[in-house]
This record gives structure tokens, sequence and C-alpha cells, in this order.
């Protein structure tokens, strides 16, 4: 593990960790994660496998208990001959849905688990509208806690039992409600408050951008080289952030960077392209017009994250886009021109999610636009597969 400390980015508290904190405790600022160790001793530490080689660059122990919790490797990246010779670009895939929930958050669940060790919390109160909750359940299932409270959409109760292999109810309390993302977040909050438990806090928990930054250091260190942009789908934006911090912790110059909202939930979009610094509750909408192509990206009140990740845009270069329910489903079927994609669903039944059509969607509006550019080298987070009745096999029958 690499040595580190917490410290505010808007007061500089600074402290080792010695409680469990989400915000400062002096200003209620976001606290990061700032490593102590040298550049020269942020390496690949070879004797390790799965997530836990790149323990100089993580806060978390690499010790031979720990090490057991968890076994997957790093998901697949190549650049895809298929695509790229359709966009006219050379496309860059990292195949997130290789991950053993499906989905790219399964690279939150071990350290978040690890940080309630660490900590000796027993109880963790966690809004998720799925795959966050999954990842974090399955952790939790397979450490044999803390016991992870879950609070999730009474509209993904169904989703939620076609991978139940994740929870174990002796770790897993499950809470559906009945409302939107915001509205089970703000409902988290009063059922932790009721009960006296922790809450897991969302773009706030260094835990999980530090879990999602595993995907920046996995394509830094075993990746295709030399990515002029890295483009992936945006509700909470945590990924941004995350992919940002794995270079910046490694001393490297980040690509240009693209995130991609769903049109019908587009606030960072909105506030992006008003060149605001802060999301006003005029860039929130009021409501989300229910859509089969948008399950997840629905968050309409993203808070300071979108300011923090405003800066990381601004800093790199990049942007935020929206793209409407035609434009999502036309990125859908595009990955069924791929082979390897194609290849994934007759052999294994995996589906594309909608989460990465939306964020090829978005990749293809800029190459349009002129944004990206012909010939640029584009990374693309397909973060992770369809789950149960995302996506209907008619949208693509012509093309499987």
């Amino acid at each position: 593990m690499a040595e580190y400390h917490l410290i505010c980015d808007e007061c500089g508290f600074n402290t080792k960790e010695d409680a469990y904190y989400i915000l400062c405790p002096r200003c209620k600022g976001m606290l990061d994660v700032v490593l102590d160790n040298s550049l020269s001793e942020r390496l690949i530490d070879k004797n390790k496998k799965s997530i836990f080689k790149y323990h100089n660059m993580m806060p978390f122990e690499a010790s031979p208990e720990f090490c057991s919790y968890e076994n997957y490797e790093d998901s697949p990246e190549f650049v895809d001959h298929h695509l790229s010779e359709l966009l006219d670009v050379e496309l860059v895939v990292k195949d997130e849905t290789v991950l053993p929930t499906g989905t790219w958050k399964d690279r939150e669940g071990f350290i978040a688990i690890y940080r309630l060790l660490k900590n000796k919390i027993n109880d963790l109160m966690v809004f998720s509208s799925g795959n966050t909750g999954t990842a974090i359940a399955r952790s939790a299932s397979i450490i044999k806690g803390p016991r992870v409270h879950l609070v999730v959409p009474l509209a993904s109760k169904e989703r939620l039992s076609h991978v139940s292999k994740f929870y174990d109810p002796n770790y897993v309390k499950l809470n559906f409600f009945d409302g939107s993302n915001d509205e089970c977040i703000r409902e988290a909050k009063r059922k932790a408050i009721q009960d006296k438990i922790v809450v897991e806090g969302g773009f706030e928990n260094y835990a999980r951008r530090e879990g999602l930054k595993l995907l920046g250091l996995e394509h830094i260190f075993n990746g295709v080289a030399g990515i002029d942009w890295y483009a992936q789908p945006v509700a909470g934006g945590i990924g941004i952030y995350s992919f940002y911090k794995a270079y910046t912790d490694c001393g490297l110059e980040p690509p240009k960077i693209l995130g991609v909202q769903a049109a019908i939930c587009d606030p960072m979009v909105r506030a992006y392209k008003d060149n605001a610094d802060v999301l006003d509750r005029k860039y929130i909408p009021t409501s989300v017009v229910p859509s089969d192509l948008v399950r997840v990206l629905r968050t309409r009140d993203p808070g300071s994250a979108y300011s923090r990740l405003k800066k990381i845009i601004d800093r790199v270069g990049g942007g935020f886009e929206s793209v409407n329910d035609y434009e999502i489903l036309n990125g859908l079927r595009l990955f069924y021109h791929s082979d390897y994609f194609l290849s994934r669903y007759h052999d294994d039944g995996v589906l594309v999610g909608l989460e990465p059509a939306t964020a090829l969607a978005g990749i293809i509006k800029y190459i349009n636009s002129g944004i990206i550019t012909k010939g640029s080298k584009v990374l693309l987070n397909v973060s992770g597969a369809a789950k149960y009745g995302d996506v209907q096999l008619h949208w693509i029958e012509d093309l499987i």
C-alpha cells in the first residue's frame, strides 16, 4: 500500500486516515487522497495479481489475506479495427463487461469494504441504481462483512433479481424506494441518520473515486499508448475525476476527456455549454422523461461534482456532450459491426449496455462536428454489459 494522507481541496485540512471521513470535518469540502511515496516508487508490483499489483498507487493493503478476496485481471483493451474504419479514427475499446458483475463499478467494491474494515465500521448505507450497489454487495458477500444497506429505486427491483447471486442476505440488506435517483439519494441519507449508520457519500467518498482509478492505471501501464481522447458515459461523473487522477498520480499528462450524458437528463452539458463554473438550479431538469434507451444516466443534480469536473475538462480540453435516444440507439447498433462484440454476444450472451452506447454516440457526434479530428486515437470506456430488460433484441436483430 502506498502511504497517503487526506487533504481538503477547499480549506486545506490535512490528516492521515484516522477515522471514517466523507467530507472535511472543518468545512465540509471534499477530501482527496494524496500519495506520499515518490513517483519512482509508483510501479506495478509484479509479485501480485489482480487489482493488488497496483497497490503502490492505491490506498489499500496487498497482504495475503486481502489478496485472497479479489482475483479478476485487467480488462481487455485493444484497437477495434472494424469500428475504427467506420469512424475514421483509431478507436481503442476497454471492455469492462468482462468484470465479475459485468460492470466497471466492480473496481469500487473491494476498496469500499476495505475502508470500512480499516475504520472498524460495521454498517454502511449506500444509494445505488444497480451497478455500484451490486459491486459493493458482491465484495461484502465475499469478505463476509461489514453489512451493506442499499437504497435502490423500485424500478430496479426486477433487474436486481437477476444478479441475486452477488447478494448474501447476511451481509446485504435491500431497501427499495419508489423515486428518482435524486430522491433515493435523499432517502439513503435520511435512513442513515434514522438508523445511525454511516452513509457512503457518492462522489464525495474517496473509496469510490480511488476504485475507479484502477481503470486508468490499467490503461497507463498495460493499455494502448498515445491516446488523444478518453470518453465515458456520465451520471455523477466519478469516472472522469478518477481517470484524470490516475494520470496525475503517475506524473503524466492526461488526454482530452469527453463526458457524455443522455439528452433527457444532461445538467452537466447544459452548464458546460454556458461555460458555467457551478451547477445553478436552472441547469437541473425538473423531471426526466421516461426512455427505453436511458436506464441509469438519470442523475438530475450531481451537486458540486460538476464544478470539479469542469476544472478538469478546462485543464485537459474536451467537453461534455449530450445525445438523444436516436443517437444512443445508433451507438448501440454500431457495436455490432465489430467482430469482437458480436463474438461476446454469440459466445457468452453478453450485450453491450446502454451507457457505453451513449458514450459511443457522443464520440460520433464529436467526430461529425470536427472536435475529434479524423485519425485521432480515442479510448472508449465500454463501462458495462446490458442488464436484464435493458436492450431489446429487435433493436439489433438484423446485425446479430
